[in-house]
């Protein structure tokens, strides 16, 4: 059975941001100090969490990608014009029934039109979801080019359906892409977290192993090397046990960043 380092040595998994920040300033400590070994250790250990911070703000734009091609909303906007016009042309003819000069067979048909197509209003339908809507929209064409379509050239709105139309096939397209932003694979993600944890383990590893001693010379170099990492150790487990979630931090300022859910979508 092998012995691992986290056998003896047990933390709380650093998350990126904070891997990072600690990290580089472990090296700078190291540096400062002349010891070389820990260095190279820490640089190790800055680019396995520089690694896996990198994958994982390529994981999170890849999945916060858009649900549909980037002309949805301009579409959108398209069609609900279109129905807005319609609706408009259709209050026209209402607003002018008393009207003597007004033939009372335009009213009649518009009305027919407006309770037919809008029973509920036409915000009723632009404040639909963009699929909704894109059904609703059809299945009103549908009607429009067949059982109204006689109201709807006596009233001339030929013209205002056709725009309707031409709009919303444009917009149904438009639902179906589905832009893809390449990003990496949760697994690995994972494997690149799993670096990280071993390339902080064995740098902790070499510092204890270095100044293993218990002389003040010693534990002082050894307090100053660990510190970052302790830190962030620290502030993790005041999270966990006021949220039972660590938040990850700004891996150049230390700030705290947004709680951020990152886990394998289905």
């Amino acid at each position: 059975m092998s012995v691992q380092l986290t056998d003896f040595i047990t933390m709380y998994a650093l998350p990126c941001g904070r891997a990072v920040f600690a990290a580089r300033q472990v090296l700078e400590v190291a540096l400062a100090l002349g010891v070389l070994i820990i260095a190279k250790r820490a640089e190790d250990f800055l680019q396995a969490a520089d690694t896996a911070h990198d994958l994982e703000l390529r994981y999170r734009t890849a999945k916060a990608q858009p649900q549909y091609g980037p002309q949805a909303m301009v579409l959108d906007g398209q069609v609900d014009g279109g129905l807005g016009t319609l609706d408009r042309a259709l209050h026209v003819y209402d607003n002018l029934a008393d009207n003597p000069a007004m033939d009372p067979e335009l009213p009649k048909a518009a009305n027919l039109l407006s309770t037919q197509l809008f029973p509920r209003g036409v915000s009723h339908i632009t404040h639909m979801s963009y699929p909704e809507e894109h059904e609703a929209v059809g299945k009103l064409l549908v009607r429009l080019q067949g059982d109204l379509s006689a109201a709807v050239a006596r009233l001339s709105l030929q013209p205002f359906v056709a725009i309707l139309a031409a709009s919303h096939k444009a917009f149904g397209a438009e639902l179906q892409k589905r832009p893809k932003v390449e990003g990496p694979t949760w697994d690995q993600l994972r494997a690149a977290r799993a670096t990280l944890q071993t390339r902080a383990t064995q740098l902790i590893a070499t510092v204890l192993g270095t100044f293993a001693d218990e002389d003040d010379e010693s534990v002082a170099k050894r307090d100053t090397l660990l510190e970052p990492i302790m830190v962030q150790q620290r502030a993790m487990a005041a999270l966990y046990k006021a949220r039972r979630v660590a938040i990850d931090v700004n891996p150049e300022t230390g700030e705290l960043e947004a709680e951020v859910e990152l886990a394998p979508q289905p």
